[in-house]
């Protein structure tokens, strides 16, 4: 989510709760607004086909920098914002005009092999030497040749973005029927990373469609190193997924938008402390769910599909030991 999709404030809020909580957040593909600079240490800067706002500078405050080779709610289409949005900061911060709609070209224009990649990441550790180098790609049928090429390439993570991902500004068209879905996309990976031996030597996270706790553990027992989580820390923003977010004024919540009177409505401390929160639960029942099958650590959770059972496969009285048991009505 860049600088020009939502507000400044709740960028902010991401960043700063991703330092209380000594994780990460990204920049998207907008630019690197200097209200981040006091939270470089946790927020990658993020290289996507349209290089808007990509500069030398900010990949020198990085410890992690992604390349956005492709969206898995819009694979081939590249990134876009609307003239409604390009306001003048955002358009000083993206090089361009204001008023005129932004269109990330698919692919990298100069970038057609994995020798081409090579040239990215070798680019960037050139800038930056203590970088690692993540790459975002979408899950085409050969993901898995996709994830091991750009291993070899020198990439320290490879990030899989599923279908169903994306915000309420990615085409439904796209998003519900190109993609592999995620839950199939990371055991291929993780299975084939570890047949060609390399699986200990690459972070493996997934996102696209991950929406609480109990999906996050599920990605990481299918093989996953982690997740990635956006839709999710907007609902907890209050977002009510009115589908509106590439409109300029559309966001009923000031979060999905560059207007100044909207986006007053975000505090960042309000949004912080909500992030935080929405997490801390997350991490109570991450350790439930180590404890109920005696884990100590979630790295130990890490391609344990036995522990996962396709409801889709069981019989009715199977299925219903899986499901919680209803809630009993309360009679007054």
């Amino acid at each position: 989510m860049s600088y020009g999709s939502t507000a400044l404030s709740v960028m902010v809020a991401r960043a700063r709760a991703a330092k209380l909580l000594n994780t990460l957040t990204c920049t998207g593909e907008g630019g690197y607004p200097h209200e981040l600079v006091p939270y470089a240490e946790h927020v990658i800067t993020q290289i996507a086909t349209g290089l808007f706002g990509v500069r030398e500078e900010t990949i020198l405050h990085a410890p992690m920098v992604e390349f956005k080779y492709a969206q898995g709610a819009k694979p081939g289409l590249g990134g876009h914002l609307l003239g409604d949005k390009v306001t003048p900061e955002v358009a000083a911060m993206r090089e361009t005009v204001v008023g005129n709609a932004l269109f990330s070209p698919f692919p990298f224009h100069s970038v057609y092999s994995v020798e081409d990649h090579k040239k990215h990441v070798d680019w960037i550790k050139e800038i930056n030497p203590r970088v690692l180098v993540s790459v975002k790609v979408s899950t085409p049928t050969d993901v898995d040749m996709v994830a091991v090429g750009s291993y070899y390439a020198g990439a320290h993570v490879v990030h899989l973005d599923g279908s169903y991902g994306g915000t309420g500004a990615a085409p439904d068209i796209a998003k519900k029927n190109i993609a592999m879905p995620i839950e199939y996309a990371i055991p291929k990976v993780h299975n084939f990373l570890k047949d060609e031996g390399v699986r200990d030597k690459v972070c493996l996270i997934a996102s696209g469609g991950i929406r609480n706790a109990l999906d996050v553990a599920k990605a990481i027992a299918l093989g996953a190193d982690g997740a990635v989580i956006g839709t999710a820390e907007l609902v907890a923003l209050e977002c009510v997924r009115c589908g509106h977010c590439e409109s300029g004024r559309g966001c009923a919540r000031g979060i999905a938008t560059t207007d100044h009177e909207l986006g007053i409505m975000i505090g960042e401390d309000w949004a912080t402390q909500r992030i935080v929160n929405m997490y801390m639960a997350w991490r109570k029942q991450w350790c439930e769910i180590l404890r109920q099958y005696g884990l100590k650590s979630i790295k130990e959770l890490v391609g344990r599909s036995d522990l996962l059972v396709h409801l889709d496969y069981l019989d009715e009285e199977e299925r219903s030991k899986y499901q919680p048991a209803p809630q009993a009505e309360l009679i007054i």
